[in-house]
């Protein structure tokens, strides 16, 4: 099982991208024609670890966007765990108990969820972090490390975070409260 500390270091271990579908821009979205997709595939530089990223956007409702990290573990009993997903709006509609359909939200794995067999990344946590697609894609690969964005994003903004030193994105227990 993950712990807290493990969970934090594989979302900031530096990674490379190494394969991407499509390789340049996105693709529309066989299920449906309004959402345009990426999927990359990476692997940390440092260790033997493997990661996908899923992008998803909207072309509609350009606030409802998702873009997440999965570890793809080494135990077939676990397979892949979603450590943190960015999401924008999900609608004008919100029947969630914390409202965060409405809203920029982060969710983010937890070693408690792990404890409960859950292993999708559930803990949420409003944000003004970010407010767009592109600034959450961002800040997003920024906050989980990507060292070679440009190739696969060649107009990624290399840009100043306002955030920098608030924890590289992910949101701290000031952002929960």
């Amino acid at each position: 099982m993950l712990s807290n500390k493990q969970i934090d270091d594989l979302i900031r271990c530096p990674k490379m991208i190494i394969d991407a579908s499509p390789k340049h821009g996105m693709a529309i979205d066989r299920k449906n024609s309004f959402v345009k997709r990426k999927n990359l595939s990476l692997r940390s530089t440092a260790d033997d670890y493997n990661f996908d990223i899923f992008i998803r956007e909207n072309t509609m409702l350009i606030e409802n966007f998702s873009i997440g990290l999965l570890y793809k573990t080494e135990d077939k009993n676990f397979g892949k765990i979603t450590l943190i997903r960015y999401n924008g709006e999900h609608g004008q509609n919100d029947w969630s108990r914390d409202r965060h359909y409405s809203a920029f939200h982060v969710h983010s794995i937890t070693e408690d969820l792990l404890l409960q067999g859950i292993y999708e990344a559930k803990e949420i946590t409003l944000t003004d972090k970010f407010s767009t697609f592109d600034s959450a894609l961002n800040l997003f690969l920024k906050s989980v490390n990507v060292k070679n964005i440009t190739e696969y994003f060649p107009h990624y903004e290399e840009q100043l975070c306002l955030f920098e030193g608030e924890n590289n994105g992910k949101p701290t227990e000031s952002d929960k409260k």
